[in-house]
């Protein structure tokens, strides 16, 4: 497997992260893995986004994997427009097969995305057409139910304790803030991502996410879309081998079509 560094400016913010393909030449399908919001609680043992891609590039892919804004080496604070911000930017340099993603196929790329990171991915979907899947695991559908406003200046203040917010005048405004956050609910958007093929997954023991949400999210998205329920199935579905293994065969399954 080789690894390319992955150094992206957006908004004179630089995002970090890594696009792995295989050894021998050719031209490879991409698979984008997007992660959530962090918790700031590390799950012992976990092995990171790295040994995913892994399944993906030992499957005849590339895969990306990255810190959005506000996260890991990522520079920035978080907030979910700039995080969509961030993934439109690496779907224009993905699409052009520009610096690390030279020998990637622009016409084969989906992306996986995880929680907050899910979310995303599906707003960017509903806006870019031309993607060959888009599997969105343990995704909200509606922000507004997770983070009410009345407890947004707590929210606040958890992400500047485990640093996904850094700056002390970050953010302006808490309410410009919160109506940010609305305006990227999926479930608002979900409809639009047809014709792109659409996976959902999500645990029926998530407690972060109530499965609940799942059935909006999927109610609202038009055909062609599969929904995938994971019996036992927590919030960190990327822990999960049977979602993991659902995700992984159906993304590979689009990419060869």
């Amino acid at each position: 497997m080789r690894e390319r560094a992955l150094l992206l400016d957006v908004e004179g913010i630089t995002l970090r992260g890594t696009v792995a393909m295989p050894d021998s030449d050719g031209v490879w399908p991409l698979v984008i893995l997007c992660h959530g919001i962090p918790s700031g609680e590390p799950v012992p043992g976990d092995p990171g986004y790295p040994a995913l891609a892994e399944r993906f590039v030992a499957a005849g892919c590339a895969a990306a994997y990255f810190n959005f804004r506000g996260t890991g080496l990522s520079g920035g604070n978080f907030s979910l427009g700039g995080w969509a911000s961030d993934l439109e930017a690496l779907l224009d340099e993905a699409g052009a097969s520009r610096g690390p993603f030279r020998d990637c196929d622009a016409g084969r790329i989906a992306l996986v995305g995880f929680s907050g990171g899910g979310a995303v991915c599906i707003f960017c979907a509903a806006r870019r057409a031309g993607i060959a899947g888009l599997a969105a695991i343990s995704s909200p559908a509606d922000f507004s139910r997770l983070l009410p406003r009345e407890g947004m200046a707590d929210f606040i203040a958890h992400a500047r304790e485990i640093g996904i917010i850094r700056d002390p005048g970050f953010p302006e405004s808490e309410e410009a803030y919160y109506r940010e956050m609305l305006a990227h609910n999926p479930g608002e958007v979900v409809g639009e991502v047809s014709p792109t093929p659409l996976l959902i997954v999500h645990g029926d023991a998530d407690d972060t996410v109530p499965v609940e949400e799942v059935y909006r999210l999927f109610e609202a998205a038009k055909e062609p879309k599969e929904l995938f329920i994971v019996e036992g199935g927590g919030h960190k579905l990327r822990l999960n081998q049977a979602a993991m293994d659902k995700a992984v065969s159906w993304v590979l399954e689009r990419l060869s079509r």
